[in-house]
């Protein structure tokens, strides 16, 4: 089992989402991935929990990032877990592996999961204009 399914069970099995509610938070479970090394073959860090509308000063183990605005494409995919995620994924690397595509900002990137059955992978993407 790898470390990302384990990091999602352990927010399932511990029962984040509603601890997290209690606290303030809304909306669908999020996963957060940050602090790129270099690009998606090096380390980066990934964090789920759900989005707050009042920043605060969590205790261990949570944490707050703010996403910055940015340009992102937008990968959607339906099915049940985790294969649809894998699939999601699978599409984003095969979209950037084309000669067309945008670079990738290896910013922050990020999966919204509005339902059981469907994922949203935001990807951000370079600013041409700058």
């Amino acid at each position: 089992m790898g470390k990302i399914a384990k990091l999602w069970g352990r927010f399932r099995n511990e029962e984040w989402f509603d601890r997290l509610e209690h606290g303030g938070a809304f909306g669908p479970p999020v996963g957060v991935y940050s602090a790129y090394e270099s690009d998606d073959t090096g380390s980066y860090q990934i964090l789920v929990g759900r989005e707050i509308s009042t920043p605060t000063s969590p205790t261990p183990p949570l944490q707050i990032v703010s996403l910055p605005e940015a340009g992102y494409l937008v990968f959607r995919r339906s099915g049940s877990l985790p294969q649809m995620v894998i699939d999601g994924w699978q599409d984003v690397w095969a979209y950037f592996a084309g000669k067309d595509a945008p670079a990738r900002a290896y910013s922050f990137d990020f999966e919204i999961y509005p339902n059981a059955t469907n994922v949203e992978i935001w990807v951000a993407v370079q600013d041409t204009n700058a």
